[in-house]
Parts: C-alpha cells; structure tokens; sequence
C-alpha cells in the first residue's frame, strides 16, 4: 500500500480575550512501521480555574502518552491505534484531574480536546472531548466530531436546528470535559484521501460559519490556510481561536 506524506500548520491567538487559554500540538510520532502524525486542540472552560493550565497539560500529556504508547504496538492499524486514543483520553483526565489537585488556584480546572492520528496508509483515528471541533474539508465541510454541549442535546432532541444552536445563549455549556472523572472521549475514524483535516477551538465557529470556514480554506494551500482562518475569523469572533490544519502533500 502506497503511504502517503502528510503536512499540517497551527496557530492559535487570544482573539479579544486578553488570555489565550486554547492550547495545540502538531508532532510527529516514530513507529517501527511508518511516523504518525498527532493533532491536538484544548480549549480551556471560561469561568472555571486556570483554564489555560489545563488546556497546555492536557495536549502536552497526551503527546506524551502517544509517544511512549506508539512505539509498543504491533502494528499501527485502525484497531490499534482507537485503542491507543482511548488510553491517552483516559490517562490525560486522570493527569489533569491530579493537577487541579496540586495547587488550590487550579481546583475544578478543565478544558475541552479534540485529537487526531494520521497514518501513511491514510487512516484518520479522532478523538474528543467538549465541543472543540474536528472536520474534514474536500469539496464538502463534513463534520467529524459531535459537540457534548447542552446544545446539541437540544439539537438531538429537536428542540433546535443546527443553524439556531450556532448562535445560541447556552452554546458554550459542554457536558463532558477533561478533568472531571468518568467523562470519556468519543472515537470515531475516517478516511482523508484528497480532502484536509481542521481541528478548532470553538473560537472559530464564533467568527466564521461552516460555509465561510469552506471558502477560506478552499482558496488556501498549506501553510497559508492557517492563518487565513485565524485572520478571517478575528472579526467577529468573541473568544480565543485556534485551528490546526492537515492534508497530504501537494493539497
């Protein structure tokens, strides 16, 4: 099977925010086999403690995870690598809820993630947590992520339509977080052929719609796509934003 070389761009500012609290990492991660690629965005929760500790620990304390854990698989297959997204959920809350415990201006810190591990053979494995976002962007905007957010159970429920929930009053009370016990991630797949990946902050959706997200990067190649979004956004957008963009060489 050909493997393909991926690239990928971040940035991530605090908007009108005078704190960044997002967070994100781009890396590259050495298996015997083939190197993965690992996105990550944090968003730290507005209104808690140290909301950009959390954010930082939680994407530095998953890149860890996956770089010790990586290297022991067998074989980086879709299977294997789920797996590996779910322990690395797992053990980033249990590190970020031990943190929020070491210093008393940390208690009840938490933030969203949003995770991605690309391989060669061109498999997507995507985690997340809160209402931080992930998309595959080809000719279409298609949403890979589902939002844990009172919203979107108001959506799920029929209360709401997705254009209503963009803008409303409770849309930034997510209903999983990390640094709470028992919240788990969420694990879906894909398969990015020609398309790109986005991972974003909800800071992003603040300043831009999903058409409008389409459009700036529809004009844009690596590694102008993400400061596009980033400048685009920073009209309207009320919160800190921060995206992290991928595709395979030449998109």
């Amino acid at each position: 099977m050909e493997r393909q070389l991926f690239h990928a761009c971040s940035r991530s500012v605090a908007g009108i925010r005078p704190v960044n609290e997002d967070a994100c990492g781009v890396s590259r991660i050495t298996h015997p086999s083939e190197t993965i690629l690992l996105l990550a965005v944090a968003d730290g929760l507005g209104g808690h403690p140290a909301g950009e500790v959390a954010s930082r620990l939680a994407v530095r304390t998953l890149g860890e995870i996956v770089r010790e854990q990586l290297p022991l698989l067998r074989e980086p297959d879709r299977d294997s690598l789920t797996a590996l997204m779910e322990l690395a959920f797992r053990e980033t809350n249990l590190r970020v809820i031990s943190g929020s415990e070491q210093e008393e201006a940390w208690r009840g810190m938490g933030t969203t993630l949003v995770a991605a591990l690309i391989t060669g053979a061109d498999d997507c494995i995507i985690g997340n947590v809160g209402d931080s976002r992930a998309y595959r962007i080809g000719e279409q905007l298609e949403r890979l992520t589902r939002d844990h957010s009172r919203v979107q159970e108001l959506v799920e429920e029929g209360f709401l339509n997705p254009h209503e929930a963009e803008r409303h009053p409770l849309k930034n009370i997510v209903t999983r977080i990390i640094g709470r016990e028992g919240d788990r991630a969420e694990i879906t797949s894909c398969r990015l052929g020609n398309a790109r990946i986005l991972l974003c902050s909800d800071g992003l959706l603040d300043g831009l719609t999903e058409q409008e997200i389409l459009a700036v990067v529809a004009e844009q190649k690596y590694p102008a796509s993400c400061d596009a979004l980033i400048e685009a956004a920073r009209a309207r957008s009320r919160d800190n934003i921060t995206v992290v963009v991928a595709g395979r060489s030449g998109t």
